[in-house]
């Protein structure tokens, strides 16, 4: 066995062991627990990951919608997703949770955190033409990544997904921190061999991911799908080979972070770049 053909057993092998600790990351959890104290948002960077203190919902009414807001990012398909019981529910046209790309409810620094956004609304458009409120971004969400229809602007899901954004809206938001080019043209031939190599343990060969349960029982996934109909749209953030060469690098495969990334940065513009070329559905699927 060459040098080269000994290393990639090894690294495929340490991949497989990342994929199968992470494994459940992202199960569903019970409701939150409720704290005795009034609304008390944090002041420091809060950790709602498996390893961290968790979230505790504040008391009171507001506090509910908080608790409602946590569910919807993390469990996102079992409250408005396409396979709940009333029809008018149906909000998104995926099974994913916001949280597949907004980690451990959006509190990983590296991974899209929602900790501190709430300040930075509304703001102006790129073109100068329009105010941009948290809830125009978020319904961005919806109709983007989320595959689905806007939320009501005053419905109790939009209000409670403001109300979450808000109460971890205290600490400084991360500075976004940019992505070094690659030394090459991002490729998609040899981002299909990262691909095979790195990724399939968690998100299949067939890049639809590993369901928590079966098909349209509402029940979400372990892995989210990459590609598919039951993926992102083509409008979605992350289907931008920037953000997404940015994201896998500081967060994949899961339990790696920006100071010890397993991919370097070529291999991550160029499995990007394979990502980017994988059927999804195109904006705007007309779905309802």
């Amino acid at each position: 066995m060459t040098r080269r053909a000994i290393f990639a057993a090894v690294f495929v092998a340490v991949c497989a062991v990342v994929g199968v600790a992470t494994l459940g990351l992202n199960t569903p959890r019970s409701k939150p627990q409720v704290s005795a104290s009034p609304l008390v948002p944090p002041t420091t960077w809060p950790d709602y990951g498996p390893s961290g203190p968790g979230f505790v919902a504040p008391a009171g009414a507001e506090g509910d919608l908080v608790a409602l807001g946590y569910r919807l990012v993390t469990e996102t398909y079992a409250i408005i997703g396409p396979d709940v019981s009333q029809p008018v529910m149906r909000f998104a046209g995926n099974s994913l949770s916001c949280q597949d790309c907004h980690l451990n409810a959006g509190t990983v620094r590296s991974a899209l955190p929602l900790v501190g956004v709430f300040r930075k609304f509304p703001w102006i458009s790129p073109d100068g033409k329009r105010e941009v409120t948290l809830r125009d971004r978020l319904n961005e969400c919806m109709t983007h990544s989320m595959d689905g229809r806007p939320l009501p602007d005053e419905s109790r899901e939009m209000n409670a997904l403001v109300a979450y954004v808000k109460f971890i809206g205290g600490p400084p938001a991360e500075p976004s921190q940019p992505m070094p080019r690659p030394a090459l043209p991002a490729d998609a031939a040899r981002g299909a061999e990262v691909y095979a190599k790195v990724c399939t343990t968690c998100h299949r060969p067939d890049g639809q991911g590993a369901r928590i349960g079966s098909a349209n029982d509402g029940q979400g996934y372990r892995f989210p799908p990459l590609w598919g109909p039951d993926s992102f749209n083509s409008a979605a953030g992350m289907n931008y080979v920037s953000i997404a060469a940015k994201f896998v690098m500081r967060n994949m495969p899961r339990g790696v972070d920006p100071k010890h990334p397993q991919l370097d940065v070529q291999q991550a513009w160029d499995v990007a770049a394979y990502l980017h070329t994988q059927p999804r559905p195109i904006f705007p699927t007309g779905r309802r």
